[in-house]
């Protein structure tokens, strides 16, 4: 009787790489493949990728099951040989991912399969080809739903990270760990140097610039003092130059 071959492809909103981590995560296919009954991986490749599978599947026209032999050309290509089958002869084909950009992928499924059982050749082409359509239908939604939930848990680690940050520097400025820094004092005025009255001497100058400086802050008083101290003493020695002339 021979394979009856059959073909779909379909475009999926999601990365090649997760594609193709769906389509070979055969242990959750009853979960999101709507004819795959059950799963069972009787074999592993050395990286730790289904290499003998066998799968129930709901043909519509009856229950089958068979054993694949797979093997890959990651993340582009999946192929299998058949093993065994029950109400299946024969099952050959290949599942092929393009990488579209922009985090799109087109997939073909192309599957020829031999049925063991009498059924009228209309029926089961008709059979075959809805079941190989729902499976590829079904690797779209599953592969846009892992990507979406990527997408979204990327996007949440950021978000933590901001408020995380936010709550720290709103911390950090509670405790005074962050200030900002304080605007430089407004440069003495020229009276505040020297009297005009010659009620202010030589000694008391630096008290009265002190004075002056009280309410600026410790280290800027300190400051105003030392300007003060140096004014007075600049004055004095002038002073000592002119009587010594006279």
């Amino acid at each position: 009787m021979g394979l009856n071959w059959a073909e779909h492809s379909v475009e999926i909103n999601a990365p090649i790489e997760t594609c193709f981590a769906a389509i070979i995560d055969y242990e959750t296919f009853p979960r999101w493949q709507g004819a795959v009954v059950d799963t069972e991986v009787l074999d592993w490749d050395s990286k730790g990728r289904g290499k003998r599978v066998r799968l129930f599947i709901d043909a519509k026209v009856r229950k089958v099951d068979y054993t694949l032999d797979y093997s890959y050309d990651q993340p582009t290509r999946i192929e299998w040989d058949f093993v065994e089958g029950n109400g299946i002869n024969g099952a050959d084909g290949h599942y092929l991912f393009e990488d579209l950009g922009s985090d799109r992928t087109r997939a073909t499924y192309k599957l020829g399969l031999e049925v063991g059982i009498p059924l009228p050749g209309p029926v089961a082409r008709r059979a075959h080809k809805t079941t190989l359509k729902g499976s590829v239908d079904d690797l779209k939604k599953e592969a846009e739903r892992r990507a979406a939930s990527a997408r979204q848990a990327t996007n949440g680690s950021g978000a933590k990270a901001r408020e995380v940050n936010s709550r720290e520097d709103k911390l950090a400025e509670k405790v005074g760990i962050k200030q900002e820094t304080p605007a430089a004092p407004p440069p003495p005025e020229p009276e505040d140097w020297a009297p005009h009255d010659g009620s202010t001497s030589l000694v008391d100058l630096p008290v009265k610039v002190a004075g002056r400086a009280a309410g600026l802050g410790f280290g800027v008083a300190r400051r105003t003092v030392g300007v003060g101290l140096e004014v007075a003493g600049a004055v004095k020695g002038r002073a000592t130059r002119m009587l010594r002339r006279d």
